[in-house]
């Protein structure tokens, strides 16, 4: 299981490169992509959640202008989140899917984010579109069906990331269930760095609630 972390410099991108783990990119005007993340995992969040704690739309012309730079910076991105509607169902998927079947035909690996009110059922259809599941949502909807949504990603051949797993019980969850990569700011951010090591060794699983 691959865990992605916050973008990071310096020390905190040598503890990164320690740690085995990769960088999860999100759009963001006072951090850009760098080239000295190309020896490393890396993939692009589409900034959605953080532009919703905020209380902005979504950032269009922010998320577009990253993949340029991604781009620009010589950066091979494992995968894309297509843009989503925090905690939206229906309308998030639509929304997705208008990018997935437009500005965003022709990317090669593309996740698509599930969200409080989707189901398999709505999604499978249009599973064509996408490499990846990206279980996203609330964080009790996230794991009361986190087991649901890994069973219909890899039985339909699609990888498995679960994001926002900064703890240790989540991150061993997640493992548990066999998600294929997760992702947290929490581990550059809080420099949590002992927790990775955990999460990969199992002690506390079962404190997950």
């Amino acid at each position: 299981m691959q865990i992605y972390t916050g973008t990071a410099a310096g020390e905190n991108l040598e503890m990164i490169k320690k740690k085995g783990l990769g960088i999860m990119i999100s759009p963001s005007p006072s951090f850009l992509p760098r080239k000295e993340w190309s020896d490393i995992p890396c993939a692009l969040d589409n900034g959605a959640f953080q532009a919703h704690k905020r209380g902005f739309p979504f950032m269009r012309g922010l998320f577009m202008d990253t993949i340029e730079k991604c781009y620009c910076v010589g950066l091979s991105l494992d995968f894309i989140v297509c843009p989503d509607i925090v905690a939206g169902g229906k309308r998030s998927l639509d929304f997705s899917l208008d990018w997935a079947m437009g500005e965003l035909r022709t990317v090669p690996r593309l996740a698509l984010a599930v969200q409080d009110g989707m189901d398999t059922l709505q999604v499978k259809p249009f599973l064509e579109y996408f490499t990846h599941i990206f279980i996203g949502g609330s964080v009790s909807w996230k794991w009361a069906t986190a087991h649901e949504w890994m069973y219909f990603a890899h039985t339909n051949k699609k990888k498995v990331h679960v994001g926002q797993c900064g703890t240790i019980q989540r991150g061993q969850r997640a493992l548990e269930l066999g998600a294929d990569s997760i992702d947290s700011t929490s581990f550059v951010r809080n420099k949590t760095w002992d927790y990775v090591d955990e999460i990969y060794n199992g002690k506390q699983g079962r404190l997950f609630k």
